[in-house]
């Protein structure tokens, strides 16, 4: 993808200022950095049934990822943006749940975008050493 544009840089912040406001978002961001890594999607539906708060909250979080993941994989965003903001957007705590609501639900394709972004961001990191 081409050199970031300061039109990736608008729609980006146009996007974190709706996570920004969204109530329910906040609540989640705080919950995902608080919640040690759930190993399987049965321990997360035992200890976050379907209607529960944390339920709630990953899926508000995973919405806005696969959002900016489907952005990002039409090249409608820059994902040297993206990656160099928020890194690989939680996927490691958020595969296991999101692989067994695939398989729960039938929809391969739940989140996808997300996980392409996952996929790519070890790529993105090997071409851009810290900077410090």
């Amino acid at each position: 993808m081409s050199k970031p544009t300061k039109e990736d840089a608008s729609l980006l912040i146009q996007i974190m200022a709706m996570m920004k406001l969204d109530k329910d978002y906040q609540k989640a961001e705080i919950w995902i950095t608080l919640e040690p890594k759930i190993k399987s999607y049965e321990d997360f539906k035992a200890k976050y049934p379907m209607g529960s708060e944390g339920y709630r909250y990953f899926l508000n979080l995973a919405g806005y990822a696969e959002l900016v993941g489907t952005l990002i994989n039409h090249e409608l965003l820059s994902e040297d943006l993206v990656f160099d903001l928020y890194g690989n957007m939680l996927w490691d705590k958020a595969e296991p749940i999101v692989h067994g609501m695939r398989n729960e639900t039938g929809r391969p394709r739940l989140f996808e975008n997300f996980e392409v972004c996952a996929m790519k961001y070890p790529i993105w990191v090997e071409k851009h050493p810290p900077k410090l």
